[in-house]
């Protein structure tokens, strides 16, 4: 269970005028609202999902670390290559080592020569983050290595992230950089697709080896929002890296609201990620209307002065 969101609503602060005739300063904006609230993230964004207008901001466009979002950009440019979902892929040993399995690193169980079809790798990639099964994935189009990540850089500039690049598909290098703005354009892409939003909006799933039954295992997500009744995920990616702190991307509905593509980075820790984003969706509806209030409070000042 979430915490009730503490931002206060801008409503309530017309109720709370002094008397003493003290003139009270409502937040001119969104993201003021989010300041004023304590959103603790490094840097993040809400921008409407259809429009890509940004509603809240803090810090959009300084260039931060993404860890593991970079595994929506993998599997995108996995799409466009058109791999087909059951082909059988062999893990190798350089998957682990690279994977860095067993040294901290996000892994499926797995070893050299044991096949998993593309449609498990996804999962894999996308619900437990598994750095393993990413490499496996990016090798599944043929391409050498350093193609594919050509191509991954290719697919974030026609989404219009321009301040994004990558190095690898794993996100555990932390050259890989991108700025929340960036990823809110990725996200909002990302879950229009049908097969993506499907495959991360699973809680868990049954990954089967097709050549070894000891490898059969159930993989469980850890995006908590998808059990919050407030709220519609439509997909979400988690990444961590000691440089980046604790990331999260997510394609939400709170409250039967609009859709919203939100992207919160360098949080301390995980449970915040999702408890500020949160805190962030309830807060959209809010930043329109203080958009309207101060479009109006200067209507009325000009009007005033004729």
């Amino acid at each position: 269970m979430f915490k009730t969101n503490k931002h206060i609503s801008i409503f309530a602060l017309l109720f709370l005028v002094p008397q003493a005739g003290l003139a009270l300063t409502i937040p001119q904006n969104g993201s003021e609202l989010a300041k004023l609230s304590g959103i603790a993230a490094a840097a993040y964004v809400v921008a409407d999902a259809s429009s890509g207008e940004a509603l809240i901001a803090k810090d959009a466009d300084v260039p931060r670390v993404p860890a593991s979002l970079t595994k929506l950009v993998t599997a995108l440019a996995v799409l466009d290559a058109k791999t087909k979902l059951t082909k059988q892929v062999a893990m190798t040993k350089q998957d682990q080592i690279s994977g860095m399995c067993g040294q901290g690193g996000a892994c499926i169980k797995s070893a050299s020569g044991v096949k998993f079809t593309v449609d498990g790798l996804f999962h894999a990639a996308l619900i437990p983050s598994a750095n393993n099964a990413a490499l496996a994935l990016a090798r599944s189009t043929g391409l050498p290595p350093e193609k594919f990540v050509e191509r991954m850089n290719q697919k974030a500039k026609s989404l219009g992230a321009k301040n994004t690049v990558f190095y690898e598909p794993t996100g555990l290098d932390p050259r890989n950089t991108t700025t929340a703005s960036d990823y809110a354009k990725i996200v909002a892409a990302a879950f229009k697709n049908p097969y993506l939003k499907k495959v991360a909006g699973k809680t868990q799933y049954y990954l089967r080896s097709s050549n070894n039954y000891r490898y059969r295992q159930t993989i469980k997500n850890t995006d908590k929002l998808l059990k919050d009744e407030e709220v519609r995920v439509f997909g979400a990616k988690t990444g961590y890296l000691d440089e980046a702190g604790y990331n999260f991307a997510s394609l939400i509905q709170y409250r039967g609201g609009q859709k919203l593509a939100i992207v919160v980075l360098g949080e301390r820790h995980l449970y915040s990620a999702f408890e500020e984003t949160k805190q962030l969706a309830s807060m959209a509806e809010d930043a329109k209307s203080l958009a309207w209030l101060n479009q109006a409070s200067v209507l009325g000042a000009s009007t005033a002065h004729q």
